[in-house]
């Protein structure tokens, strides 16, 4: 009986200390701008990123959206860029990638990704820190 008792204290003991693995934590939107986002944007947004030279239009500079906005950060507007619900007209094109798509795979085939509304809400966050 003392045997078991000690068997069963040490499971429990034991069963305490292992827990499931914490979900990592979400991307932030300074990393999933880095990621996704500088190589046109550059850094710090500004449109001077390595491929900003190879494109056939200017890339734009996020740094100063609020001033083209009369002061307002257009959160929604961006929002509804980077997923893809604002599409050019239909003689334009789309030279970003509709990220909204991207991370929305991601989430499906990578066991607790963040969803595409809270990265594109973490990268909107980032930008509005940004602006000058």
């Amino acid at each position: 009986m003392k045997k078991e008792l000690s068997v069963l204290v040490a499971a429990t003991v034991l069963g305490a200390c292992v827990t499931e693995p914490a979900a990592p934590p979400p991307p932030s939107g300074a990393m999933t701008f880095a990621t996704n986002c500088a190589s046109c944007h550059g850094p710090l947004g500004e449109g001077d990123g390595p491929v900003a030279t190879t494109m056939a239009v200017a890339v734009p500079n996020l740094r100063t959206l609020a001033q083209r906005n009369g002061g307002e950060f257009p959160a929604e507007a961006v929002a509804s860029y980077i997923d893809g619900r604002s599409l050019p007209a239909a003689h334009g094109t789309r030279l970003m990638p509709v990220w909204g798509d991207v991370f929305a795979a991601t989430q499906r085939l990578v066991v607790d990704a963040a969803g595409s509304e809270e990265r594109i809400a973490a990268v909107i966050d980032f930008l509005r820190e940004l602006q000058y």
